[in-house]
């Protein structure tokens, strides 16, 4: 069978040491079960999305860049040196969030399977806030003495407060398991400048219109 040029050619989950793909970005998911339980973690790439087959009912794991050739052009474009600058303060950061996630994911399935059963919600959700603060207390403390390694991917502090902060209530506002989201939100991201979006999601190349 012929594979879409822009299929992802690596098995995943990525492993933590990945580096195979110059254009690989980092991104922790964690499934929930159908008892809204927190599975265990897994490593996905920011530019992975799910695209339809010419076939019907087949699906694959896409490039969001495109092909070989666009990933490259796509790093050369962003700057070797500046991802690799990204990816150093993704790593740190991700590490010092890391102890926040699982329980995060937890009080977020609580909240979750009391909504569909029609219980009351609030504990979990007051568990989720009281967590979301401490996670923005932990990354405060991390961006100012961070503060040089931020200035050198041109990434303002107040920015990465701001938008963190987004996510995180959004995360808790959201009762919907198919939304359910760490992301900086779309529509908050996009106000920023070019360097801020790209530490948050890297942009992607316009894909071709098919139509002509």
């Amino acid at each position: 069978m012929t594979h879409p040029d822009d299929e992802c050619p690596y098995p995943r989950p990525f492993p933590a040491d990945f580096k195979s793909c110059p254009a690989y970005q980092s991104r922790q998911f964690i499934p929930l079960d159908t008892m809204y339980q927190p599975l265990e973690p897994v490593l996905t790439c920011r530019h992975l999305e799910t695209r339809a087959m010419t076939q019907r009912h087949r699906w694959y794991a896409a490039c969001a860049l495109g092909d070989a050739e666009a990933r490259s052009r796509w790093v050369r474009d962003v700057g070797v040196t500046r991802l690799e600058r990204i990816r150093a303060v993704q790593r740190e950061l991700a590490g010092v969030l890391a102890p926040f996630t699982t329980r995060l994911w937890e009080f977020k399935g609580q909240q979750l399977l009391a909504l569909r059963d029609g219980k009351d919600s609030e504990p979990a959700t007051i568990e989720l806030r009281r967590l979301g603060a401490q996670m923005t207390e932990v990354l405060s403390s991390f961006v100012k003495g961070h503060s040089q390694a931020f200035a050198a991917i041109e990434m303002p502090a107040d920015a990465t407060l701001q938008l963190v902060r987004a996510a995180i209530e959004r995360f808790v506002d959201t009762h919907f398991a198919t939304e359910v989201s760490l992301e900086v939100p779309d529509d908050l991201l996009k106000r920023f400048p070019e360097p801020v979006q790209s530490f948050f999601r890297p942009p992607v190349p316009k894909q071709p219109d098919p139509t002509g």
